[in-house]
C-alpha cells in the first residue's frame, strides 16, 4: 500500500471514527478483571469468526459461499460487531461506546450495499440465489449447499493479516489493564504486571518480525 492509499484510508468513515475513539478509550477507559472477562466473551468469538472468514475469502476472484459464508453473507462484519460490542463491555464507557457502535453499523450498512451491488453485477443469478437463501448478518442454521467449495487455508489467512487483530487486541487490553493498576489504583509493579509487560512486548516483537519477513519476501 503506497502513501497515497494510506492517507486515503485514514479518511474513510470507519477509520475517521476509530482513531479518535481509540485515543478517547485510552484516556478514559476503566477496566477490571470482571469487565475484561465479559468483554472477551464477545471479542474472542468475533476475532475467531474473522479469522475463519479470511481463511476462506477470495475477495472478488470467486463468489465465496463456503466456510462461514455458507451460513451468513457478511461474517467479517458480524465478527467486527462482536468485537466492538465486547470492547464496549470491556472498557465500560457505555454511552460513547454504543454511539460508536451505531456509527460503525451505519458505515457497514453502506459498505455492504456497495459490495452487494458489485457482486450482483459480477455473478448475477448465482449471487441473487445466494443472497435470497443466506442472511446478511444473522446466520442461518444449515449451510448453503450450492456453489463452489474449497478448503480452509492458513496461507490465505496469513496473507489477509487478520491475525494482527488478535495480537494488537491483546496488547491493547494489557495496556489498559496496566494503566488501571499502575496509574489509577497506584498499585506496586509486581511480578504479575511484569509478566503482562513481557507478554505484550513479545506479541509486538512477533508481529514486527513477521512484518519484516513479509517485506523481505516481497522485495
Amino acid at each position: 500500500m503506497n502513501i497515497k492509499d494510506r492517507v486515503k484510508r485514514l479518511f474513510r468513515l470507519r477509520f475517521a471514527i476509530l482513531y479518535p475513539l481509540a485515543i478517547f478509550v485510552a484516556v478514559f477507559a476503566r477496566v477490571t478483571e470482571a469487565s475484561i472477562i465479559s468483554g472477551l466473551c464477545f471479542m474472542v468469538p468475533g476475532i475467531f469468526l474473522r479469522l475463519w472468514s479470511n481463511s476462506y475469502a477470495v475477495k472478488t476472484e470467486k463468489l465465496t459461499t463456503c466456510g462461514p459464508y455458507a451460513f451468513v453473507r457478511n461474517p467479517l462484519y458480524l465478527g467486527t460487531l462482536f468485537i466492538l460490542l465486547g470492547a464496549v463491555l470491556l472498557v465500560q464507557i457505555y454511552l460513547v461506546g454504543m454511539v460508536a457502535l451505531m456509527a460503525f453499523t451505519a458505515a457497514y450498512i453502506r459498505t455492504i450495499r456497495k459490495e452487494e451491488y458489485l457482486l450482483e453485477s459480477m455473478y448475477q443469478d448465482d449471487y441473487r440465489a445466494y443472497k435470497k437463501a443466506v442472511p446478511s448478518i444473522i446466520p442461518r442454521l444449515t449451510p448453503y449447499v450450492p456453489g463452489e467449495r474449497w478448503p480452509f487455508s492458513l496461507e490465505r489467512l496469513r496473507r489477509s493479516k487478520e491475525h494482527k487483530v488478535f495480537i494488537w487486541a491483546g496488547i491493547g487490553i494489557i495496556g489498559l489493564y496496566l494503566k488501571e493498576k499502575l496509574f489509577i489504583q497506584r498499585l506496586d509493579f509486581d511480578q504479575r504486571l511484569l509478566a503482562l509487560v513481557v507478554l505484550a512486548l513479545t506479541l509486538a516483537a512477533l508481529d514486527l518480525a513477521e512484518e519484516s519477513s513479509r517485506r523481505k519476501q516481497s522485495v
